[in-house]
């Protein structure tokens, strides 16, 4: 069985080539945060399994409720037009729980991973819309502002609100990979071992049931033919991709990624793209995201901090691939 899954800058095959007599995989598609969401059950019992997939994907609906920025109504929203205000917001426990990490990450990249960049992101997609570039002084004054922070919980930590203005929070770095994760785990503990979560192209997943199989995933990159042939044995991990071939704008001669450099507000420009693979949904999202912003020096300096991922980092230049990294993926 081949299923091709739309991964940002990759095109994943999913490959079973073991043929379990009584083992099927059952592929079940809804759309969340803008994106197909696809949850597939490696089973040789599937009784009870639509009403998990139910729970499931009622689950991701409500997180994406609470963590969209889309969504005027969603928590996250709340707090942010709320911003500057001094009024608290009661949340619930995930985005409490994603905001952490998301200021953990934060730290330990010195600022290339900052979720409260949501003006910056703003600017941007305005961008693309119209083709006209945002003000760049307007850009670095915003992303100056947000260096600082702004986060503040409640004693309780049962409310949020932001400190300033133009700190907007928006979890496009690492949320999708969030709600993977969460949703896998809520498949495991309701007894389903054996799956995959597609979050718009962040994947977790567990193994394949029969010999808990590894999954093999093959990695094909457009434009280029270095890797494409590779196959990663993957099981009980993550795996995201950042780079500017997604919602990217061409102004002029110059090609914008939709990926920003916080710390200056501006777009990326270079060609460069990132593959992690992490012990969990929220790491490799973010650490992908990170990977296309930070120098490579600072790259290695951060995975000595994160034991137990995987990372290549690659970019094309006059139409050549090249890989600037490969910390133990290929």
């Amino acid at each position: 069985m081949i299923k091709k899954i739309n991964f940002l800058l990759l095109f994943i095959l999913l490959i079973s080539h073991q043929n379990f007599a009584q083992t099927g995989k059952y592929t079940f598609e809804t759309s969340r945060m803008g994106s197909p969401f696809r949850i597939i059950v490696s089973t040789n019992d599937s009784s009870g399994i639509s009403k998990v997939i139910q729970s499931s994907f009622e689950l991701a609906r409500d997180l994406e409720s609470e963590l969209s920025d889309y969504q005027i109504n969603s928590e996250l929203s709340q707090v942010n037009l709320r911003a500057g205000t001094g009024e608290f917001f009661p949340i619930h426990s995930p985005l409490k729980e994603i905001l952490v990490a998301a200021m953990q990450a934060e730290n330990v990249t010195q600022g290339a991973l900052n979720v409260k960049l949501g003006r910056l992101v703003q600017a941007w997609r305005k961008t693309r819309k119209d083709k006209i570039l945002p003000d760049e002084k307007e850009l670095r004054k915003i992303a100056k502002a947000i260096q600082g922070k702004c986060i503040e919980f409640s004693e309780d930590s049962t409310k949020l609100r932001l400190a300033n203005q133009a700190c907007q929070l928006d979890l496009g770095s690492l949320g999708k990979g969030f709600v993977a994760q969460k949703v896998l785990d809520h498949l495991i503990n309701n007894s389903w071992q054996n799956v995959l979560v597609d979050a718009g192209g962040k994947i977790c997943l567990t193994s394949q049931a029969g010999k808990e199989e590894a999954w093999l995933v093959g990695l094909e990159i457009p434009g280029g033919t270095a890797i494409s042939d590779q196959m990663l044995s993957l099981k009980n991990c993550s795996i995201a991709s950042s780079g500017k071939t997604y919602q990217q704008v061409q102004i002029g001669n110059q090609v914008y990624s939709h990926v920003l450099d916080p710390r200056t507000g501006m777009a990326l420009t270079h060609g460069r793209s990132a593959t992690a693979v992490a012990p969990d949904g929220t790491l490799a999202d973010w650490l992908a995201t990170a990977a296309t912003i930070m120098p490579i020096q600072e790259i290695e300096k951060l995975l000595v901090k994160l034991p137990n991922v995987r990372l290549l980092v690659w970019e094309f230049k006059a139409g050549k691939l090249g890989i600037l990294l490969n910390h133990n993926l290929l």
